[in-house]
């Protein structure tokens, strides 16, 4: 039943949402505008706009922002979600669900991982379905404390238990439909696109690789779908040296083949040639790759070995090498998001525990190390974006202003660029979930001896929608909306702010998709 709580009387306001601090989470007091009404609780979330504050009376509340003043130090300044805590006691029973991208390697490692972090050792246990795998959490004496239940039957499913109640984290390797949002909110879990509950645990890459003597150095994204389709056999149709094509491609069901298959063929309404010999691992694709002059595959960039891996060309002609950094970036076109969703802050202590860790930064070495690319900031020099530089200054006339363009060569020539680059909400000024977090790493490395006394340049940038001009003011608020969040997280240094509207774009114009990416804010560090 929904309550009207202006009908109580104020001297049992303080008696009801009076609460201590629980695990480590800040207790906020929230005044009605005006006066005349308090609500005091432990921060659950905030998104910019509502709080959640945790009563012991009621539960889980929200509250809308709009009509109260947050009181105190605890006062969130942008979005957060549950703060993190020491993972202390563990013991209970999960179920985790969703994609196979991240189930197989990725989750298991951190289950293990989070386990030795609470001194505890994990056993794995295959069910019948090889799709199910039970983590079981015992002390060093052998007495189990706690079961972990993964469930790998795609992202769509994770969703759907979601929905049921019978998962307390999904994981997913894309993100969230529209219709599956509205169909959760309906479940009475909340907006799924809300910090607290999106959560963007590492990125994936795939390279396209040949031979280490082969001519091919650079292929178009296109003409990559068109080779692994059968259109194209020969290497003479690219301008290369004839001989047939030696297509080489993972087995039915591989983590790799479904990820190129959602990004390479599927939006092109193809299917992999029957014709390609399929491999076991990536690792035998590159090693029988190495050997064949003729062949062609694509593995995760940690399979490379002594393969070469070729630049990918978009359709507008941006060409970007097969490196990390470009996938941390998210400017290399293989690149995707790997997300875990919540219905807020779990329910089960044992869910809240690890999703903390999941998304710590100590949990991204055991990214790194499970070959995906984790999301700690790298830098790079000025001179290894000469390509990105290069196309944008072959840009249509209407899309290029040569004093801005000059004016941006001269801030970045002598900086540095960080592998940070945050991304907003489609046509808003807010920072999209994995930014909110990016904000955190880049203000915690920003204080760091490294950096002491380095100047900050934060460069906005727009798609090409619109005219030139508006776009160079919607690209200056965003990196003033960037400056601001720093701030709010507790970088105090001062920080350079400038717009360059749609100049250097880092992906083509022509779609939805990839005009996502251009929509962003650099860091760069003199």
């Amino acid at each position: 039943m929904k309550r009207n709580w202006k009908w109580l009387p104020a001297t049992s306001l303080a008696v009801i949402f009076a609460t201590t601090q629980a695990g480590g989470a800040a207790e906020i007091r929230l005044q009605l505008k005006g006066g005349g009404f308090e609500i005091t609780g432990e921060l659950y979330s905030y998104d910019g706009v509502n709080y959640v504050v945790n009563s012991p009376a009621f539960g889980k509340m929200t509250i809308d922002g709009r009509r109260f003043d947050c009181l105190g130090d605890n006062c969130p300044k942008r979005p957060v979600s549950f703060a993190p805590t020491a993972i202390g006691s563990v013991k209970g029973n999960i179920k985790i669900a969703g994609s196979a991208a991240i189930g197989d390697v990725l989750m298991p490692n951190l289950i293990e991982a989070f386990a030795k972090r609470a001194s505890l050792d994990a056993a794995r246990a295959v069910g019948n379905d090889p799709r199910d795998l039970t983590l079981q959490l015992k002390t060093r004496a052998g007495r189990q404390v706690a079961s972990l239940q993964l469930s790998r039957y795609g992202s769509t499913a994770s969703f759907n238990q979601l929905e049921e109640g019978t998962t307390e984290i999904a994981m997913s390797s894309r993100r969230i439909t529209e219709a599956e949002v509205t169909k959760l909110a309906a479940a009475g879990l909340g907006n799924m696109l809300q910090p607290t509950h999106e959560h963007v645990l590492a990125l994936e890459g795939l390279i396209v690789i040949v031979g280490p003597d082969s001519a091919a150095v650079s292929i178009s994204v296109d003409n990559v779908a068109k080779i692994f389709s059968g259109e194209i056999t020969d290497w003479v149709q690219l301008g290369l040296p004839p001989g047939p094509i030696n297509v080489y491609a993972p087995a039915e069901g591989s983590v790799s083949l479904n990820m190129f298959d959602s990004l390479v063929l599927k939006p092109r309404k193809l299917k992999i040639t029957a014709k390609a010999t399929r491999t076991d691992s990536d690792e035998q694709q590159s090693n029988l790759i190495a050997n064949d002059p003729l062949g062609i595959g694509f593995v995760g960039i940690a399979d490379q070995h002594n393969t070469k891996a070729l630049n990918l060309q978009s359709a507008c002609g941006l060409i970007t090498r097969p490196t990390r950094f470009a996938m941390k970036t998210e400017e290399y076109p293989l690149t995707r998001r790997l997300y875990l969703y919540s219905p807020g802050r779990p329910k089960a202590p044992l869910a809240r525990q690890l999703l903390t860790f999941s998304l710590s930064d100590d949990a991204q070495e055991i990214v790194a190390e499970s070959d995906f690319i984790d999301q700690t900031p790298e830098a790079l020099t000025f001179k290894d974006q000469g390509a990105r530089i290069a196309f944008a200054l072959n840009a249509a006339e209407e899309d290029f202003d040569i004093t801005a363009m000059r004016s941006l060569l001269t801030d970045i020539s002598q900086s540095l660029r960080l592998t940070t680059t945050l991304r907003f909400e489609s046509g808003s000024f807010r920072l999209d979930t994995k930014a909110s977090r990016d904000i955190d790493r880049l203000a915690e490395l920003l204080k760091t001896p490294d950096y002491e006394g380095k100047q900050v340049l934060l460069i906005g940038f727009a798609d090409s929608v619109g005219a030139y001009g508006s776009n160079l003011s919607l690209s200056q608020r965003r990196a003033d909306t960037v400056a601001a969040a720093l701030k709010d997280a507790g970088y105090e240094a001062e920080v350079e702010t400038k717009g360059y509207s749609e100049l250097a774009p880092v992906a083509c114009n022509d779609t939805t998709k990839s005009r996502q990416f251009n929509r962003r804010v650099e860091v760069w560090v003199k």
